[in-house]
């Protein structure tokens, strides 16, 4: 999934004036040139139909259409057709230009002009010369998306993120048994009710070194700024951390790194794979305790997710409550 994009933006050039004259019957020749048109707008709107980012990595040149010239007896130029930029909610825009932030989280619905067109040139007249069009203004836009989610998994990888947003969620997300097999956040709903429901989000495996580019690096990592409760996740038998509490570290330090504000966010431990035997007496032995909910659970067989969707459900309603 790309999350930012460079491209350069253009509005319309203006339509130029156009110099003409009238024969009339006393053998006069009056001015009639008309004006020209206004160039394009570029309009940023948010929508559901936005495509990925993607496909503006692919066109990094988006120009606005331009105003029609002017014609004779004074006839003016069309107006060029907005460019209409579609994104996705959650949509950040910056001006690398100027070093200026545009919007920065944009939400369902908003929509605003990025750019004027330039305005067409005037025709013509009595005493006066035809114009031309005015250039359109341009701009070195980045294009970042923020991912909107109320929940965030993140985990140590082969940790089992994928099948519990499976069993929570009733996704169908490839749940592979080999480390780093997310590669790319994921999403899925998990109903509270028929109207209530919480949007997750797994994250790409986290592992030491994370937030210096090691394994998948911590790329997406910053999108859990916006997370409104955080789930980690730990393997009791991990090949990636020895122990519970080292596990608790290396994914507490490698998301701090990416996301300064992470001590103020909401969060919870899930230690997972209580079905395998060799895992059962860990929390307990080692006398882990995170200082934050903790759930033990197994993914696979479904021990111990009553207690976790309980916990999801109250968290839901302390959070919507009616004001």
């Amino acid at each position: 999934m790309i999350d930012r994009v460079h491209v350069l933006v253009q509005a319309g050039d203006g339509g130029n004036g156009t110099t003409s004259f009238d024969n009339r019957s006393d053998k006069k020749f009056v001015p009639s040139g008309g004006d020209g048109g206004n160039g394009a707008r570029v309009v940023v709107r948010v929508s559901e139909n936005a495509p990925p980012l993607e496909e503006y990595q692919f066109k990094q040149h988006w120009i606005a259409e331009n105003g029609a010239n002017g014609g004779p007896n004074h006839k003016r130029g069309r107006n060029g057709l907005d460019l209409v930029l579609l994104v996705p909610e959650g949509t950040r825009l910056y001006d690398r230009g100027r070093a200026l932030v545009i919007r920065e989280t944009m939400h369902k619905g908003e929509e605003f002009v990025l750019l004027e067109g330039g305005r067409g040139g005037k025709g013509n007249s009595v005493g006066k010369e035809s114009t031309s069009g005015q250039k359109g203004a341009q701009i070195d836009l980045e294009i970042s998306m923020r991912i909107l989610a109320d929940v965030f998994l993140a985990g140590l990888p082969n940790s089992g993120k994928s099948t519990l947003m499976n069993r929570l969620t009733r996704s169908r997300i490839p749940a592979e048994i080999y480390p780093f097999s997310t590669r790319d956040p994921r999403f899925g709903v998990y109903k509270i009710s028929d109207y209530e429901s919480l949007k997750l989000c797994e994250m790409p495996s986290v592992a030491r070194g994370s937030s210096e580019g090691k394994g998948l690096g911590n790329h997406f990592l910053r999108h859990v700024e916006s997370a409104k409760l955080v789930l980690f996740m730990l393997d009791p038998v991990s090949l990636f951390a020895p122990s519970l509490a080292e596990g608790w570290q290396i994914l507490q330090e490698e998301l701090a790194a990416a996301v300064p504000t992470l001590e103020q966010l909401p969060q919870a431990v899930l230690v997972n794979k209580m079905d395998l035997g060799e895992a059962v007496q860990k929390p307990g032995g080692e006398k882990f305790d995170p200082g934050v909910p903790l759930f033990l659970i197994s993914a696979q067989s479904g021990e111990g997710l009553g207690a976790l969707e309980t916990f999801l459900k109250d968290f839901y309603q302390s959070t919507h409550k009616t004001r």
